[in-house]
């Protein structure tokens, strides 16, 4: 993760220079508003993966499970051990892909939000 957020941190804090020195100050309200919302919105795409992966829900979700198998009755052929599907090899390359989508997400997320704040502050200079 240090990777991708030192790259990304670098990067924003580069593009937004750029666009502070060469833009009006009028011009950049809309960048700022919209990179920080962004930012946000991947902030806490991130925190809600980093959570789930956590295993905070795992309570909750054996419960909503247990009262589906009480209310709806599972088809015999899901039953079988062709349809279970249960590969480890697979698990594993799904939770390096969770793994990386959420450093991705928490650092650009940051990245737009230290963007937003140094084109904050060529605004009000």
């Amino acid at each position: 993760m240090n990777n991708w957020f030192a790259i990304i941190l670098v990067l924003a804090i580069t593009c937004s220079l750029v666009l502070g020195v060469t833009s009006e100050t009028l011009a950049l309200l809309p960048y700022i508003n919209q990179s920080f919302l962004l930012g946000l919105i991947l902030l806490m795409v991130g925190c809600a993966a980093v959570v789930t992966r956590s295993g905070f829900f795992t309570v909750f979700m054996r419960g909503f499970k247990q009262l589906k198998g009480f209310f709806f009755r599972k088809p015999r052929m899901m039953e079988s051990d062709l349809v279970q599907g249960d590969d480890p090899v697979f698990a594993q390359k799904k939770q390096s892909v969770i793994k990386v989508a959420t450093s991705l997400f928490l650092a650009s997320g940051t990245g737009l939000i230290v963007f937003s704040l140094v084109l904050t502050c060529f605004y009000y200079l």
